[in-house]
């Protein structure tokens, strides 16, 4: 039980908006991620049972923490709010791009060390710049403390990258499942400031773009995915129910609820066959679209949330990668 309770909470989602289905593939999960399954013991836990789990075990999984060099990150506090960042140049070279990453969680979890190693190793893949920004979490700070938070940090960072060896002139977001929340909500606030041409790229994998109780039931994806595959109906109601209770159809909770999409970043959006919240980036990638913004969108078949339990050298990172690689390339001119 342990093991699946930290599991569940490595990259924590929430909330879907789809009426319709958007499969993409043949409803076979990956043999892969079925042995991932089995050999991790999932369980599924109801929101009943989550709640009686003590908020400290859930905060803090126990991932294991894979070496890096030292040197390659610098770990420093920024804005008045003295939020935490690590910076990771392997190269250290100047003039790179930067990656603002916001890490997932369920807005439950925070920059845990064991994720270092997989920032480490973005840094070195997109040969770029990696600020990682450990945004406050539920649920002693509600929302909306991680949106000021990441906003914030986006705003510090597009003024001061160049520090760190970062060309502030070429900035992409990427946020995982909860951070991809956080990535698409700094982008709309970001634009309403009339400053959204500093983000020239945001990068949204499992993301959660409908927080509500109503998009839970009535979304396909949440319907088809509601238990079995990791992230779980439950566990998504849990998380929200801590971030941001009654304040589920606010655009900074729910950012596809927003009504104005036009002149946002190109984004990437990523999506797994059986992720309950595979519904709410396919709507949210039309909403770009139908707005004339530029939009890479792929939908894993066979696989779950944030693509998890894959092997690093598994065809399906290796073209998430390719994705991402060809977007910033694009999108940098």
């Amino acid at each position: 039980m342990k093991k699946s309770i930290t599991i569940i909470f490595l990259i924590f989602a929430f909330g879907s908006n789809s009426l319709l289905a958007q499969s993409c593939g043949t409803r076979q999960l990956d043999p892969r991620i079925s042995s991932f399954l089995k050999m991790i013991g999932y369980q599924d836990l109801s929101i009943e049972q989550l709640r009686k789990i003590p908020i400290e075990q859930l905060k803090f999984p126990m991932l294991p923490q894979i070496p890096y060099p030292k040197e390659d990150v610098k770990r420093i506090k920024i804005t008045a709010d003295s939020i935490p960042v690590l910076v990771f140049n392997p190269s250290h070279s100047k003039n790179l791009p930067i990656l603002i990453n916001y890490h997932g969680g369920g807005f439950i979890s925070p920059l845990v060390p064991g994720l270092e190693h997989s920032l480490w190793q973005d840094a070195k893949t997109y040969g770029a710049v990696v600020f990682a920004i450990d945004y406050r979490v539920a649920p002693e700070n509600k929302f909306p403390a991680a949106v000021n938070d990441s906003y914030n940090a986006f705003k510090w960072i597009s003024e001061h990258g160049a520090e760190f060896g970062g060309d502030t002139s070429r900035i992409a977001l990427l946020g995982i499942s909860a951070g991809a929340n956080l990535a698409a909500v700094v982008t709309q606030k970001a634009k309403k400031d009339g400053i959204a041409n500093r983000i020239k790229l945001q990068i949204l994998n499992g993301l959660p773009a409908d927080c509500s109780p109503k998009n839970m039931e009535n979304s396909v994806s949440y319907k088809e995915n509601a238990t079995g595959y990791w992230q779980t109906k439950d566990a998504c109601a849990f998380a929200i129910e801590l971030y941001a209770p009654r304040q589920y159809t606010n655009p900074e909770v729910s950012p596809i609820l927003s009504k104005d999409f036009k002149n946002l970043p190109p984004a990437v959006i990523i999506n797994a066959e059986f992720d309950p919240l595979r519904d709410d980036g396919v709507l949210y990638a039309n909403k770009l679209r139908k707005n004339g913004v530029k939009v890479w969108e792929k939908c894993f078949a066979g696989q779950i949330h944030m693509l998890l339990g894959l092997p690093p050298d598994a065809a399906e990172i290796k073209e998430y990668e390719a994705m991402i690689k060809t977007a910033m390339e694009e999108s940098f001119k």
